[in-house]
Order: structure tokens, then C-alpha cells, then sequence
């Protein structure tokens, strides 16, 4: 896979048109267009910029080299996905609003809940394998 190839990957990975991303990174619409062809080049601004921007590695898209994301943390990464929740889901949101404000009785009584509805989702699926 080439470079401009990643960068598609990337581009698609995000669910944005060639024009966001292009507005993401500060590059046109045509420019994200023919990088994606493989009809130019790119930069090594322009790879520092997409590596910022959407957290890859840099020697991932430039070479392939794997990891294509560093390691995060487990409470940033918590963060981050808490972060995006509240943007792009609001009943994820207030789930999580809600479980914060529940007592500890109400908590447990809650992964009870959860893991028994968990436990009858999962012997459900299996039965349909049978």
C-alpha cells in the first residue's frame, strides 16, 4: 500500500468527503483528490499535518510500518471516546450522565442488569448457530 493509498484509508476511516479533509489539514478539495490518484505528491508538511490531526504514526504512513496509531492510555482513550459520545450520541451521553449520578446501590443493580441481559443476548446468538 502507497502512501497516498494510507492516506485514503485515513480519509474514508474518518467518514470525510475529500473537501473536510482537505479543510482538516488545510489542503483543497483537487489537492486530496489527486494525492489519493497518486497524481502528487505529498509533503512532508502535509504527512506531520494528517499524523496531528487524526493521531497515526508517521512512520505508518509514510512507510506502512505498523503500529498505525501509538498506544493511548486507557483513561485518554476513555476520554476521547466520552468526548466524541457527546458530540455524536446523545443517549450514549446521557447514559453515561445518568450511571455518574446513580447511588452505589443503583450501580450494582445496574452490571446486574447489564450482565444479565448480556448473558441472555449472548445464549440467544449461540441458539441461532444450532
Amino acid at each position: 500500500m502507497t502512501v497516498n493509498e494510507r492516506i485514503n484509508e485515513i480519509r474514508k476511516t474518518n467518514e470525510l468527503t475529500m473537501d473536510k479533509f482537505g479543510e482538516r489539514i488545510g489542503v483543497t478539495k483537487a489537492a486530496i483528490s489527486k494525492i489519493e490518484k497518486g497524481e502528487r505528491g505529498v509533503t512532508d508538511q502535509m504527512i506531520k499535518s494528517i499524523c496531528r490531526e487524526f493521531g497515526y504514526n508517521e512512520e505508518w504512513l509514510r512507510n506502512g510500518t505498523e503500529p498505525k496509531k501509538p498506544a493511548i492510555d486507557e483513561d485518554i482513550e476513555y476520554g476521547m471516546i466520552c468526548a466524541n459520545l457527546g458530540i455524536t450520541d446523545k443517549r450514549a451521553k446521557q447514559l453515561i450522565m445518568n450511571y455518574g449520578r446513580f447511588s452505589p446501590e443503583d450501580k450494582k443493580l445496574f452490571w446486574e442488569y447489564i450482565d444479565r441481559l448480556s448473558s441472555n443476548l449472548f445464549q440467544d446468538h449461540s441458539n441461532y448457530n444450532n
